[in-house]
């Protein structure tokens, strides 16, 4: 039996039909490697497991760790136990870890508790393959916010509310700033648990001068959501505009630990590094500025040649501004780069005499740091490359191991069930120059997804949507499907071949510890994930992304994806794609899986900018052990 191909999105435009096309994996093997010939395409040979008896035990190590992944610094008592009557107890040693010997591979669940600390539960995925096992649980102070490392919930966006915002925005562009205020007032009455509100409140007041008022609304954002990027982002700018650097710098470290950092975010903690006179903190945020900012990277090449001047590094100070001449010789920092090089350049005289002691030659003074620039609406996440994540330095981190164990665990969650029901909320937007949003075109489906097993240890996903076949039943004529797969695919041992892995390290996500995983299509391989069709036939679409797989249970939790490189034959310029999953529990068994929760595309296509947006909620589950009987879920959805 071979699957059929699922579109993902199709989209009319004119006369031109374009469709793009996830291929769903032809099957995804759920029983242990064999220890003969690796999986064809995949390059590997047996790896770990998770299968019943019969395999042989491995050491549990249990890492427990700060949030910044940091070792722990006091003590923790670790419980290890299971459904079935496991109850084991240890406490950390060396390295803030404790040790389970012996422990057959199946699931568990993790208790960690430590004075001072919230006491941590994790679900975790024991393998075998190997003689130790590490999981990596974070703990978090008990001062901690609660809502700090959960899922924001965020706010039902209405028709309304939306218009309200619309409005708001569109007076904020035509500098009608009262009116603006007006409107987004109104919107924070009718929603007032939403922080992206209490955000464009902040950013209004902020391009007034209201600095105050700004800060206020900025706070008000975090405490709705303490992860809130932009708000984090817009707080430690003003913080540096209004003197406070040391404040600036705590609140820009925090970004960039929940949310990575792209080169603005960069840039910010350089100058507020700076402005503190800590040249060695500085020297290497303005480095990835420079170097993740591409065209916009003038004033981070700027800062770059202020710092290493005063890291007494003239040459390469030279070259940073040398850099600003010849690459962007229209930037406003040109002339003062000029400056700078006609004062290295400058010889240094000195007298010398038996009465007076040799000088140290004077270096040029340094100009204040570049004016930091005026926050901007992006319509659209960053690229994949144009953004990077912190990552734990003490921890290894291997790829191929990755790759095998979350094959593994998604094989074992798919085995026992053959269908999904769930509600789906579908919501599209055209995204004007400006990145304004326009009018919300929506509509609900009831979304089934087949899990299809051919023969036993073989399983893949085809969805249906109740009218989804037609376009018409769409907001739009763009279509989407195929998320549910995607993951899936990019773990399929069959297109494992197709792909080029990087793990990117240990890291964190929403206050979990991960893995980040890089992939990318190999040049010269075409691909069979991701296609997009017109009248004038199919094209594969070369893929790059990003996953976020759960250290302890290796779930996946986050996936974003990109354009390799644009298709000029469509003129497809961005394909931006990311889901987030998340724990749906069923009736049934107690049982627990890990399914998509929302999902954004944002597409660049001929010009015209879209925004399509993807919400599943109460899902239903049909199990192959209990006659298609069906499970509602204890909760719509468990926040993590």
């Amino acid at each position: 039996m071979s699957p059929r191909r699922i579109p993902l999105a199709k989209f009319f435009q004119g006369l031109l039909a374009f469709c793009a096309l996830f291929l769903p994996a032809p099957s995804l093997h759920a029983q242990k490697p064999s220890g003969g010939s690796p999986t064809q395409g995949s390059g590997r040979g047996a790896g770990p497991s998770l299968p019943g008896g019969g395999e042989t035990p491995v050491d549990v190590n249990v890492s427990v760790r700060e949030p910044s992944g940091m070792p722990l610094a006091g003590y923790a008592i670790v419980k290890l136990y299971t459904q079935g009557g496991v109850h084991l107890t240890s406490s950390t040693q060396d390295n803030s870890t404790a040790t389970f010997p012996r422990m057959g591979p199946g699931e568990y669940e993790v208790e960690v508790s430590a004075l001072g600390y919230k006491t941590g539960t994790e679900h975790v995925s024991v393998f075998s393959g190997g003689s130790i096992c590490t999981v990596y649980i974070y703990l978090h102070s008990e001062n901690e916010n609660p809502s700090a490392s959960a899922a924001p919930s965020g706010s039902v966006m209405t028709p309304r509310l939306q218009a309200e915002i619309d409005k708001g925005l569109d007076k904020m562009r035509r500098h009608q700033y009262d009116a603006a205020r007006a409107q987004f007032e109104k919107a924070a009455k009718m929603a007032p648990g939403n922080p992206d509100i209490q955000y464009l409140l902040g950013m209004l007041e902020y391009t007034l001068d209201n600095f105050d008022a700004a800060r206020a609304k900025f706070q008000a954002a975090l405490s709705l959501n303490p992860s809130h990027e932009r708000s984090l982002l817009a707080l430690g700018e003003l913080q540096l505009r209004t003197g406070n650097a040391a404040a600036a710098a705590e609140t820009l470290e925090k970004a960039y630990q929940v949310n990575g950092a792209d080169w603005r975010t960069h840039w910010l903690l350089a100058n507020a590094y700076f402005q503190q006179k800590n040249f060695d903190k500085a020297l290497p945020h303005a480095t990835r500025a420079a170097e993740l900012g591409k065209d916009h990277a003038a004033p981070a090449w700027m800062l770059l040649g202020q710092i290493l001047l005063q890291e007494k590094k003239d040459e390469e100070a030279k070259r940073a501004f040398e850099t600003v001449i010849r690459s962007f010789p229209n930037d406003p920092g040109v002339p003062e780069a000029k400056t700078q090089l006609a004062a290295l350049d400058k010889p240094v005289v000195t007298t010398v005499s038996a009465l007076q002691p040799t000088q140290p030659p004077l270096q040029p003074p340094v100009p204040p740091p570049a004016p930091l620039p005026a926050a901007v609406r992006p319509w659209a996440p960053p690229d994949i490359d144009s953004k990077e994540y912190p990552a734990v330095q003490d921890v290894p981190c291997s790829e191929n191991d990755l790759v095998q164990r979350t094959q593994a665990k998604m094989m074992r969650q798919l085995g026992n069930f053959e269908k999904f029901l769930a509600t789906e909320h579908i919501e599209h937007q055209e995204v004007d120059a400006h990145g304004i949003p326009g009018p919300v075109r929506e509509k609900n489906f009831n979304y089934l997804i087949f899990v299809q097993h051919p023969k036993p240890g073989m399983s893949f996903l085809e969805e249906k949507r109740d009218g989804g076949e037609n376009l018409g039943s769409f907001p739009t004529s763009l279509a989407t499907q195929g998320l549910a797969a995607l993951a899936l695919s990019v773990f399929d041992p069959n297109y494992e071949g197709d792909l080029v892995y990087k793990c990117e390290g240990l890291g964190t996500w929403r206050g979990k510890a991960v893995w980040r995983l890089r992939f990318e299509q190999k040049q010269g391989v075409p691909s069979r994930i991701r296609m997009w069709q017109n009248s004038r036939g199919t094209y594969s679409i070369p893929l790059k992304g990003r996953v976020w797989i759960a250290a302890s249970s290796y779930d996946v939790l986050h996936i974003e994806t990109d354009l390799r490189e644009p298709v000029k034959d469509l003129e497809l310029t961005r394909d931006h794609l990311l889901i987030d999953y998340g724990p749906v529990k069923f009736e049934h068994g107690e049982t627990t899986l890990w399914l998509p929760w929302n999902a954004e595309m944002y597409m660049e296509l001929r010009g015209k900018r879209y925004h399509h947006t993807h919400t599943l909620r109460n899902y239903m589950l049909f199990s192959v052990d209990t006659g298609n009987t069906i499970a509602k879920p204890k909760e719509a959805l468990e926040q993590q």
